[in-house]
């Protein structure tokens, strides 16, 4: 929901890379954009993080699983050319990664 409403405006794709991974294309968006569009999708997420933590907690309620997970959010940005192999430029993404936003549940009176 978040992917798309930051990149589908403006012509990027979204798709699932890997089982926690994925990857957003923005074919008309040079890096210093991509760097402004990351940071209003950062920006986003954190003004609806307290839905983000009651969906979170209605979750951990109905689990039978009393295993609390943390989940990281991690962003990296490569800038790519047409004729790149795209495995490359998501290597570089991923080496340039940085952690974005963290939640994890809260058990018996400890902090998020």
């Amino acid at each position: 929901m978040f992917l798309g409403k930051h990149c589908g405006a403006i012509g990027g794709f979204s798709t699932r890379h890997s089982m926690n991974e994925y990857v957003t294309v923005l074919p008309t968006t040079d890096q210093a954009e991509a760097e402004g569009i990351v940071g209003e999708y950062i920006h986003d997420l954190q003004t609806q993080e307290q839905a983000i933590l009651d969906i979170w907690s209605a979750a951990q309620k109905q689990s039978a699983s009393q295993e609390c997970v943390e989940l990281t959010m991690l962003a990296g940005l490569a800038q790519g050319q047409p004729d790149q192999d795209i495995d490359s430029v998501i290597e570089r993404a991923k080496q340039g990664q940085k952690v974005v936003s963290r939640i994890r549940c809260i058990n018996q009176g400890e902090g998020r």
